[in-house]
């Protein structure tokens, strides 16, 4: 993978991440079938680049995050930065304990799937549209009303989206409003969420020797670009994530991706 290939997937990661549409099933599904790359290997840039829109959510929520950060330590805290930081801290758990084991057994899965890789990735994308399409238009409830089981909740949900294919903006917003809670609160929590998720998969890649056959300026070319893009999509895209259809464009990918891995086995 050269620098210029690097910063496409980064300004790919960077769009898809804020859309319901997996960012990390289409990263990999162009590098594994466009660059040629394994499919072990696209896991693990796949995760890599999410640093990039780590680092731009930790940007554009600067100030949420002071706040609820202070909350742990000021008595004068309202309940909203105080209710956000326990309902992370729950959900991280449950993340956690779920998401670590799905990990390593989608690395060793995807360690000997080689073309197989493109079905696994494409009957995640289908089940990310059924979920989208299913999905309450809204509710009620707002952090300072989770209970803890909604918090455990979500963190499962989030854990499950390890998977290449499971959006997990889409799965984490799905299921907060399926327990109800308002669409715009839904998604400020998914993506507070991601913080801690993305940080602890990206250890535990390196942590498995994920990133050592990438040059050092390919990973920072991919880094710079998500980056780059997450910070200008995060402002732009989270209100189209509101209005349009994307259960049809993760349905029309998914299909695609099946077809290939048929044909490819075949």
């Amino acid at each position: 993978m050269d620098l210029a290939q690097a910063a496409l997937l980064g300004i790919l990661q960077g769009i898809a991440e804020w859309l319901p549409i997996s960012s990390s099933g289409q990263a990999m599904l162009a590098m594994v079938n466009l660059l040629g790359v394994d499919a072990l290997s696209a896991l693990d840039v796949a995760f890599f680049l999410h640093l990039g829109s780590l680092l731009a959510v930790l940007v554009y929520f600067r100030r949420d995050i002071k706040d609820m950060l202070l909350s742990a330590t000021s008595r004068s805290a309202g309940s909203r930065e105080r209710g956000t930081l326990i309902f992370l801290i729950y959900s991280t758990l449950a993340t956690g304990v779920v998401g670590v084991p799905l990990y390593f057994m989608a690395r060793e899965s995807f360690a000997t799937l080689g073309e197989g890789v493109n079905l696994i990735i494409g009957f995640a994308l289908l089940a990310t549209a059924l979920l989208l399409h299913f999905s309450p238009a809204t509710g009620t409830k707002g952090v300072e009303s989770a209970m803890r089981r909604d918090m455990l909740i979500a963190g499962i949900a989030q854990a499950i989206a390890v998977v290449p294919g499971i959006s997990r903006s889409g799965i984490t917003v799905a299921a907060l409003l399926m327990l109800r809670f308002r669409s715009e609160e839904a998604l400020r929590l998914s993506f507070l969420m991601a913080i801690p998720a993305i940080a602890g998969v990206n250890l535990l890649s390196a942590l498995a020797g994920g990133f050592e056959t990438l040059s050092l300026e390919v990973l920072t070319a991919g880094f710079a670009s998500s980056f780059v893009a997450s910070l200008v999509g995060i402002r732009f895209l989270l209100g189209a994530a509101r209005k349009l259809r994307f259960e049809y464009f993760c349905a029309f990918f998914g299909a695609l991706a099946v077809l290939a891995g048929v044909l490819a086995v075949v």
